[in-house]
């Protein structure tokens, strides 16, 4: 898709620098991939694009019900893009589609409060089977563009259709994925088109990719099971005879080139090389070739494929697809043949690749197509959906015409992002362009796109973040369990003979598709707290004095919030609980034996911790052959049990006379507190106190133990 200025946006909702440098990172980065089913080992051909709209912009997923739009109600585009307007011709079809979220209650494409329309719609599946996969952009060259310009002035209710509102009218109205692309050819010659596009629509019968790069011109043509091709925002229809059956083309197709000066081909057998008529090439030293990103990926394909953009662009042949061989009309080819029997893994790992999978990555669906003619239609398309940042993700298989609803996360509206010069308390990732970190919305672990755009963009800038970059090891784990997750849904997809015998086919396909968006919601969380611990406690905010021992002491496993989202920094912790935590940090030793102390049971929770550290000489209790295990723990008697852990080291000559109230230290006490304080362990409290026999609040035993760690390290 096309970078848009999204001026109205900054100004309707004042925002911040920070959307600013999203909405320009991705630009036209969005990819395809086509691989004909007899080149996988599936045996069904899959169809896949990557939505590139811009990073940390919330992306959301939705059904639109049958009878949505009724016949002869009109649509209306955004009218950032001219407002494109459509009657249907009858009620439409129920479809899944993507949409941007609505930021502040404003579009942020043309800032409209409570807008009518959507903004930017992509990919989706109709109760026909009909898939659409939204736009790759492209560019025509400017010959071209003077001949037949977009159409982007409204003239008597007439502009181009744009982009967003194209999966939009194909799904409410069509039928079939001729029908689609029928009714798309009828309105860019009726109405034109507001940018330059490529776009696939398909079904189980059938699936065909169209170009434009002008305003009124364009060619369709029919895939088949035998090709694979990639399309980087370049178009990529190169010799084509439209005498075939499997092309629809503009009828001025050939005489407007001509008219330009760039027409390639034999006018009087209708043959044209659309790329090389149509397309902007660019220049031998700023080819348009789609590089990185196509090298890239025909490296991926075949390993002997180590093309520069030099040799693309000398030679697009190389990927162009055609249907001509010697003069004669054969069936769609392009060169590109893989080095292997390609696999679903192949094929998502594609969207992997450093060039492809990034944070401008919004969302992706990738249509699996059965054409088996036996089979009903509604169990003929598998769609595999990913959100967010693609290069560490999973795609999460659904059958999108038995779903009556989706994971709740997919649904999640999110305030905006901010940027900011000083690493925020909060979790953020980074902006390359303007240099700053990007702060989240505090309701982003809710939402199924940051969690993956943030797992993502820290693993990609975590030096930028934290300091320093992960190692490759900790990458590797993340993509490993990813990949574990990614099989897992493998066997997890209920096949067409579980749903035919199940009782309710759409309830069982709609539980199916949200318990595995849910687990892979749920794993994007726990690798981002794996990598990078993430405050997950209201209760605990940056610049409190005891935020890094939290911090530390959940991070290592050593205590837990009371809550999810509770820490309860100022409840006062259990002499029990103290020796669960140097339990803990040993390593949770066996232990044998009885405990003893008689008021701790051999069930409680706490019995092999309390054995352990009195078999170690850490603890022998408050006298009378007694533990008290429920009891709250002092800062004397935190300070003895962390001597006895630590061994009962030399005390350091630290005068504890300094203190106001040192006069209350308990003689059993003073050794220990004296090594605690040398030591930084303990420190007074407000007043010049050690407050001994006060207790030890959460907040306080966090950050004893972060400091006695620390030091034994």
């Amino acid at each position: 898709m096309t970078r848009k200025p999204m001026k109205k946006l900054f100004a309707a909702l004042v925002m911040t620098v920070a959307l600013l440098a999203a909405a320009t990172i991705g630009a036209s980065a969005c990819t395809t991939i086509y691989v004909g089913g007899n080149l996988v080992e599936e045996g069904t051909p899959f169809v896949a694009r990557t939505e590139d709209y811009g990073s940390d912009m919330n992306k959301m997923w939705f059904i639109s019900e049958a009878g949505a739009f009724q016949e002869g109600d009109k649509w209306l585009g955004c009218p950032e893009y001219g407002e494109f307007e459509w009657t249907f011709t009858h009620d439409s079809y129920r479809f899944t589609y993507f949409t941007n979220d609505i930021y502040n209650g404003a579009c942020p494409e043309c800032g409209q409060e409570d807008p009518t329309h959507w903004s930017y719609t992509e990919f989706g599946t109709n109760d026909h089977g009909v898939s659409v996969s939204a736009t790759e952009t492209i560019s025509g060259n400017s010959a071209v563009k003077q001949v037949d310009p977009n159409v982007r002035t409204k003239v008597d209710g007439i502009v181009g259709i744009e982009e967003t509102d194209i999966p939009t009218i194909i799904l409410a109205e069509a039928a079939s994925a001729r029908e689609g692309i029928e009714l798309l050819a009828e309105i860019y010659d009726t109405h034109g088109a507001f940018f330059d596009s490529g776009i696939f629509v398909c079904d189980k019968d059938e699936v065909w990719y169209i170009e434009n790069c002008s305003g009124t011109q364009y060619v369709a043509v029919k895939l088949n099971n035998d090709m694979i091709f990639l399309e980087p925002n370049i178009a990529v229809i190169g010799e084509i005879d439209l005498d075939d059956e499997n092309v629809i083309a503009s009828e001025r197709l050939i005489e407007v080139a001509q008219e330009a000066g760039t027409f390639v081909g034999d006018a009087d057998e209708h043959i044209i090389d659309y790329r090389a008529s149509y397309a902007n090439l660019g220049t031998e030293s700023s080819p348009r070739v789609g590089t990185p990103r196509m090298a890239d990926g025909l490296k991926f394909l075949n390993a002997d494929y180590d093309y520069t953009a030099a040799d693309l662009y000398a030679d697009n042949t190389k990927f162009t697809i055609s249907n001509l061989k010697d003069g004669e009309i054969v069936p769609m080819y392009t060169n590109i043949e893989a080095d292997r029997q390609l696999t679903k893994d192949d094929v998502f790992n594609f969207y992997k690749l450093s060039s492809v999978g990034k944070p401008s990555n919004q969302e992706i669906e990738i249509f699996q197509l059965f054409q088996d003619p036996e089979l009903e239609t509604e169990y003929s398309t598998v769609g595999w959906v990913g959100v967010g940042n693609m290069s560490n993700n999973v795609f999460v298989p659904y059958y999108p015409m038995l779903i009556d609803d989706m994971y709740e996360a997919y649904q999640v509206s999110t305030p905006v992002v901010t940027q900011t010069a000083e690493k925020p308390d909060s979790f953020c990732t980074w902006n390359a362009r303007s240099g700053k970190y990007v702060v989240y919305p505090e309701n982003w672990q809710d939402s199924y796109y940051f969690c993956f755009e943030g797992l993502g963009g820290y693993i990609l800038y975590a030096e930028q973040i934290d300091g320093a970059p992960l190692s490759d090891s900790t990458k590797q784990y993340v993509l490993d369990r990813l990949s574990d997750l990614q099989h897992e849904f493998y066997d997890e997809l209920v096949t067409v003979e579980q749903l035919k015998e199940s009782d309710d086919a759409r309830a069982l396909a709609t539980e199916n598709g949200m318990a595995m968006a849910e687990k892979a919601h749920k794993l994007a969380i726990e690798l981002i707290n794996e990598i990078k611990w993430v405050n997950p406690f209201i209760d605990v905010k940056g610049g409190d004095w005891y935020y890094d021992a939290v911090e530390y002491t959940v991070e290592k496993g050593l205590l837990s919030g009371m809550s999810t989202n509770i820490f309860a920094p100022d409840a006062e912790l259990s002499r029990a609980m103290v020796v669960q935590i140097l339990y803990s940090m040993e390593g949770k030793p066996a232990v044998t034996g009885t405990s003893p102390f008689a008021d701790v049971a051999e069930d409680a929770w706490y019995a092999d911790a309390v054995k352990w550290a009195a078999s170690q000489d850490i603890v022998d209790g408050v006298g009378d052959g007694r533990f008290a295990p429920e009891a709250q723990v002092t800062r004397e008697q935190l300070a003895l049990i962390l001597f006895g852990y630590a061994g009962s080291p030399d005390a350091p000559a630290q005068d504890l006379t300094g203190f106001a109230d040192a006069g209350q230290v308990s003689a059993w006490s003073a050794d220990a507190l004296r090594w605690a304080v040398g030591s930084n362990i303990i420190s007074g409290k407000t007043g010049n106190v050690l407050n001994a026999q006060g207790t030890a609040t959460r907040a306080e035993v966090a950050q004893m133990i972060m400091k006695f760690d620390s030091a034994q390290a």
